[in-house]
């Protein structure tokens, strides 16, 4: 699970933190996915802590996760990346979970 919060409103861009946010993470996705990670969602908080995104990464072992992370890191398109999410996060909290058994 990767739970980012972003920035409040205080880009000077047209476009919000959050679109950009999201415009973003459209491009990475498909660079992380193309080496085995699937997103299974991507979800806003409507109440609490506002301005915060859950992303839910499925992933076979923790060697797909350095691997994706290389992949994105060498992509052509990662510091284009790399600089909109330097200004729209300001906090990001990587937690690995493993499904229990009761889980349908």
């Amino acid at each position: 699970m990767d739970r980012v919060e972003l920035k409040p409103g205080e880009q000077l861009d047209l476009l919000s933190g959050f679109e950009r946010f999201t415009q973003t993470m459209g491009k990475a996705v498909p660079i992380l996915e193309a080496v085995g990670w699937k997103l299974d969602g991507a979800y806003m908080h409507c109440t609490g802590r506002l301005n915060t995104i859950v992303d839910m990464w499925l992933l076979e072992d923790y060697n797909q996760f350095e691997r994706g992370m290389h992949a994105l890191m060498t992509h052509p398109s990662f510091p284009e990346i790399r600089q909109v999410l330097g200004e729209t996060v300001r906090n990001e909290t990587l937690v690995f979970l493993q499904r229990l058994a009761y889980t349908r």
